[in-house]
């Protein structure tokens, strides 16, 4: 990979002063529900007023209906307001930790989350042989996945695997076993989003992600993590280089802050085996990773700013209108060993 080290243009040059935005967060509910039997009931944690939207994908394009809600306040809005159909959809936060989302539909309240790493786990009671599993496919692509059932002494009961061949597709499951089972894991190729239900009153059993995924990590390249100064951002990501010059520039970037420069760079479908979130709790990969480095520029275009969870939100989006990524606050902050990016795992 051959990258340029040089002060860029592109189009209109605006400086690299963005204001600092707090974290979103994003809630997912597989499509169990027909949106006139559905519920969202919102309920605001904060003494401050917060805002959120309703997300439905289709065709790669996310369309919004926006809300607000008072703090300390709650309220609830009907499926059939912002879902054409039975389908998966998102809930977004405008400040993470702010809002509590619940869906209820026919009696059964789920309470909706943030997990999407592509291995959760699901715990279930003592007795129980059977469960009902929601999947919501939150890559662009097919994603396969692999489920175990085991029982209370470690044994697998069973194994099952199944596909899911679009974006926010859903696959509602149900299963039964000759023994009782304890907790069921599952792997997929990509991240999902799951909920599973247990008991005649359908009681919740919520995704767990105990460990991150490992990758497939090269020991040929060297990796960086690009971030912003403060934790309180929309993700970090992970950059593979194995041009010398480049490598150089980048690490002297770390050792002289007065040299940072904004990372422009190209974007494709998939981790590549490296790119990760390590500022989210799971550190989950992306769906997308840097292919290629463009340069280190002192400025760089509006079009192409963000934030890499904004890229994995609306990432089709992004590889149609050509994959390119400037995050104006974001800058090289620390190099990364093979081990580290595999893992997920930083060493102090």
């Amino acid at each position: 990979m051959a990258q340029k080290t040089a002060k860029i243009t592109l189009g209109t040059l605006i400086l690299a002063t963005a204001t600092q935005s707090p974290a979103a967060e994003l809630f997912y509910s597989p499509g169990f529900c027909d949106p006139k039997a559905l519920t969202i009931h919102v309920q605001n944690k904060t003494s401050e007023h917060e805002k959120w939207w309703t997300q439905v994908h289709e065709n790669g394009v996310i369309k919004e209906g926006y809300q607000e809600l008072d703090g300390g306040s709650e309220m609830k809005i009907s499926g059939a307001d912002f879902l054409p159909d039975k389908r998966g959809f998102s809930l977004k936060a405008g400040n993470a930790n702010a809002l509590r989302f619940t869906a209820s539909c026919d009696g059964q309240k789920t309470l909706l989350n943030s997990v999407t790493s592509p291995q959760v786990v699901h715990y279930f009671p003592k007795g129980q042989t059977a469960f009902k599993l929601s999947l919501l496919n939150l890559y662009v692509n097919k994603n396969d996945l692999k489920l175990k059932a085991f029982d209370d002494a470690g044994f697998v009961v069973d194994r099952k695997s199944f596909s899911l061949s679009k974006h926010y597709e859903t696959q509602n499951l149900k299963f039964t076993f000759d023994r009782a089972i304890a907790r069921i894991e599952i792997n997929g190729s990509a991240r999902f989003h799951s909920e599973a239900f247990y008991g005649d009153d359908e009681k919740q059993s919520p995704p767990l992600a105990l460990s991150p995924v490992e990758l497939p990590v090269s020991a040929a390249k060297k990796y960086f993590l690009i971030s912003t100064k403060t934790p309180s951002e929309n993700g970090s990501f992970v950059i593979a280089l194995d041009d010398e010059d480049t490598i150089n520039t980048a690490r002297e970037q770390i050792r002289r802050p007065e040299l940072e420069k904004i990372v422009v760079a190209r974007v494709a479908l998939g981790s590549g085996g490296v790119n990760r979130n390590f500022q989210a709790r799971d550190k989950s990969p992306y769906s997308w990773n840097v292919t290629y480095v463009d340069a280190f520029g002192d400025l760089a275009h509006i079009d192409c700013d963000g934030n890499p969870d904004l890229v994995e939100e609306r990432l089709q989006q992004r590889l149609n209108e050509g994959g390119r990524i400037c995050f104006w606050r974001y800058r090289v902050v620390r190099e990364l060993t093979p081990f580290e990016v595999s893992t997920g795992l930083l060493k102090p």
